[in-house]
């Protein structure tokens, strides 16, 4: 995302409109929304704007203001939302043809990364799944690995709390499961007082 924002001037170049999109895809639980949240973070850091469509109001809005926000605001970095799309855009919703027009139509936009995700893209038509210009990256977020267990429960204790716990054990007994999980783990044992067993039991 970095990247798209720093060549503008080469899509300018070849007569490209400068937007991205992406789709997460994956079981839910594994951190779709945990990315989410740190892109949102970091374009708003860089006093970019973030706008979050949840529902077909949502997209009436959008289309409707969309256009006079990019004469107002030409070039800051925007990043639209479109969480658990297939909410929006599956199979036979009335909104999906309006969906299209903003992600590949006539009320297309310079200078936004699209960012979907999706805990069922197989609800999804494939000329929104299977369109690069719409979504040209699309990436399964799998089951958080050892590594990425292992930093989640660094991040998340304290120093003190890392003193009085096995992260080796907590990273193999967690084996499988999602950062959802992993959070309620630390929840029930550093939050709520149980013993990691009672936990895991």
């Amino acid at each position: 995302i970095d990247n798209f924002w720093n060549r503008v001037d080469v899509y300018k170049k070849y007569n490209f409109i400068h937007k991205r999109g992406i789709l997460m895809y994956g079981e839910p639980g594994c951190g779709k929304s945990g990315i989410v949240q740190l892109i949102s973070q970091q374009i708003i850091k860089n006093e970019g704007i973030v706008i979050n469509i949840k529902d077909e109001e949502d997209v009436e809005r959008f289309t409707s203001f969309i256009g006079t926000f990019r004469k107002i605001e030409p070039n800051r970095p925007l990043i639209v939302l479109l969480e658990d799309i297939d909410s929006l855009a599956g199979e036979g919703r009335s909104q999906t043809a309006r969906l299209l027009n903003i992600l590949d139509g006539v009320k297309q936009i310079e200078g936004v990364v699209y960012i979907a995700t999706t805990n069922y893209p197989e609800k999804l038509q494939e000329r929104i799944t299977n369109r690069p210009s719409r979504f040209d990256r699309r990436y399964k977020v799998e089951l958080p690995n050892e590594e990425i267990r292992r930093a989640y429960i660094n991040h998340k204790l304290s120093d003190d709390d890392l003193k009085n716990v096995d992260v080796d054990l907590w990273v193999s007994k967690t084996d499988g499961m999602s950062l959802s999980h992993l959070k309620e783990v630390v929840v029930s044992v550093i939050v709520m007082g149980r013993t990691f067993e009672e936990t895991m039991d």
